[in-house]
């Protein structure tokens, strides 16, 4: 265990014993806190929390986040939700991605690329809920259009904020394609199958990375310049997204009329980014006769 998750550990039971409950960590990323009810708390998305603050606050957010999760669990006693009530639930559905490594039990999903899985959740007003399918069962709506509810949900919701100056200070000294960071809202990752509602999409869609349930980043695709957006997608993901608490992967995907494909699988070797081209991609992107992928030799599989 490193530094920070002992930090956040610490802080974590020393917070739980203050208000008389026992804490046991049962997994890397989660504790049980036991006492007037019993819950889980996921430590990565305390301590991704305490990255977007200084460190005279991080006490006070780990307090939040338990008192917030002892309130829900009062209201949910008090006033319980009807989960087998479609009309009140179909308001409260929303979706996001995940890397496969993440998920497991019942909950309602499909997988929309390579290393990517979709997940559809009732969103509280304290917590989220995913759906099962035994839930799925009691409701009067098939499970595509569950999916298709959850996303015309989030779209609705909006938010998602879209910066292209995020590397200006990198341009200064370095030609870059043009890329974009988007972020903001809770489901920041339903919206990259809907990538058209933005203006980040090129004549032959865009490439993307989402290391991150914070961050995506979008590169247009303009003709040959696509090869330079995938290696300048890998190494924002392996750079910027290292150990990163809300991790998704670090896969290239192109976007293209509303279907994801996977364009490149990358890693780390060294100090190095590697990436490993798919043939999809390489099909897309092969230059003259050599059947070589159009990327910089500096980032290109050595193998």
């Amino acid at each position: 265990m490193n530094d920070e998750r002992k930090r956040v550990l610490h802080l974590v039971t020393a917070a739980a014993h203050d208000r008389g409950y026992a804490c046991e960590l049962v997994r890397p990323e989660c504790v049980l806190l036991s006492g007037t009810t019993v819950f889980t708390l996921r430590l990565n998305v305390i301590r991704h929390r305490m990255r977007m603050n200084p460190p005279d606050r991080w006490p006070q957010l780990v307090a939040d986040a338990i008192d917030d999760v002892v309130v829900a669990a009062e209201t949910e006693r008090e006033h319980p939700l009807d989960y087998s009530d479609f009309s009140v639930m179909r308001t409260l559905v929303r979706t996001r991605l995940y890397g496969t490594a993440s998920v497991g039990g019942n909950g309602v999903r499909r997988t929309v690329a390579p290393g990517l899985i979709q997940r559809v959740i009732i969103d509280g007003l304290h917590t989220t809920v995913p759906v099962t399918y035994e839930m799925l069962a009691r409701w009067p709506i098939g499970e595509w259009e569950l999916f298709e509810l959850a996303e015309h949900n989030v779209r609705v919701d909006g938010g998602v904020d879209i910066a292209w100056d995020f590397l200006d200070d990198l341009r200064r000294i370095r030609d870059l394609p043009p890329a974009a960071l988007l972020s903001g809202p809770e489901y920041l990752t339903a919206h990259i199958r809907h990538l058209g509602d933005h203006p980040v999409t090129g004549p032959e869609g865009a490439v993307l990375v989402a290391p991150s349930a914070v961050a995506v980043y979008v590169c247009p695709v303009v003709g040959p310049e696509v090869a330079r957006a995938v290696d300048l997608l890998a190494v924002l993901a392996h750079t910027l997204h290292s150990d990163d608490p809300l991790a998704i992967n670090t896969n290239v995907y192109w976007w293209r009329s509303g279907a994801l494909e996977l364009a490149a699988r990358t890693f780390r070797r060294d100090d190095t980014t590697v990436i490993r081209y798919t043939d999809t991609y390489v099909r897309r992107t092969t230059a003259g006769q050599h059947g070589k992928p159009l990327g910089p030799s500096g980032f290109r599989d050595p193998s």
